[in-house]
């Protein structure tokens, strides 16, 4: 049995909310190692009864699981200086790396080595997350099982039999809260331009957000179908739309959404 439950390397912002979901799940915090370059953070992590150090070599051989929480440009350093380590240690290793696919870290860690490559994106911060995963051929059932129910702790989960559905569905979650912010900004610049205070743009469109998310969520309509419940013949919304439509609103998503997918697979490739 290693030291640690759990070996984070790369304490970002990502990194600490998986680990500090794993603490609320019921792990004690010094059972959680965490990695950040920054002495100032490892501080900080410590004062919050987590363990910390500034050898991640030495944190992936002490813990049972270790989560790569790194930036895919950084990848390729953290496998090198692993490689030896990885030849003796077998942990369950869990990656949040855009694109990188288990090829690229089996060729360092081993075929035989379980891995769990998972997708989550930014609100998973607030517990609200939406999180794709997927194992390679050496990971069980249950290991997956365990990081899922982990990842459900934080929000909702799919598991995804073929990897490459990670990179197929990232634009619709991972990279999706971008859109949404962008979208939002627009919305409240317009609203300030129509003497609405920024203060109540935000809170009236943010409720917005979350009620129609629920109203999709109920599934008794398409969001189609709730397009059309709010245009009615003649009224406001129907000219909103129709500019939108001018405009190729689809079309530019769709564009938007191929171009995400096509970067995910060159991360992948090195």
């Amino acid at each position: 049995m290693k030291q640690y439950a759990l070996g984070v390397i790369g304490a970002g912002n990502m990194g600490m909310a998986i680990a500090q979901g794993m603490a609320a799940s019921g792990t004690a915090p010094a059972d959680i190692l965490l990695f950040n370059r920054s002495a100032e953070k490892r501080a900080a992590n410590k004062a919050a009864g987590f363990s910390v150090t500034d050898d991640y070599v030495s944190l992936y051989s002490r813990s049972n699981m270790v989560l790569l929480s790194v930036k895919p440009q950084t990848f390729p350093e953290v496998l090198e200086h692993l490689s030896a380590t990885a030849k003796i240690y077998h942990p369950l290793i869990i990656s949040v790396a855009a694109g990188i696919p288990f090829a690229r870290m089996e060729a360092v860690f081993g075929a035989d080595c379980p891995m769990i490559r998972v997708m989550p994106n930014t609100p998973l911060m607030i517990g609200e997350g939406a999180t794709e995963l997927v194992k390679n051929t050496a990971a069980t059932d249950a290991q997956l099982a365990k990081v899922r129910s982990l990842f459900d702790s934080m929000g909702v989960t799919v598991v995804f039999d073929r990897e490459d559905m990670l990179n197929e569905a990232i634009p619709f979650a991972g990279s999706a809260p971008a859109y949404i912010y962008s979208f939002a900004d627009a919305m409240i610049e317009s609203a300030l331009t129509h003497g609405l205070t920024r203060e109540d743009a935000m809170r009236l469109f943010c409720q917005t957000l979350i009620g129609s998310a629920k109203m999709m969520l109920q599934g008794d309509k398409t969001p189609a179908e709730l397009v059309q419940a709010v245009c009615s013949p003649g009224g406001t919304t129907l000219e909103a739309m129709k500019i939108l439509q001018t405009h190729h609103f689809a079309e530019i998503l769709r564009e938007a959404n191929d171009n995400c997918i096509a970067r995910a697979y060159e991360l992948g490739k090195g």
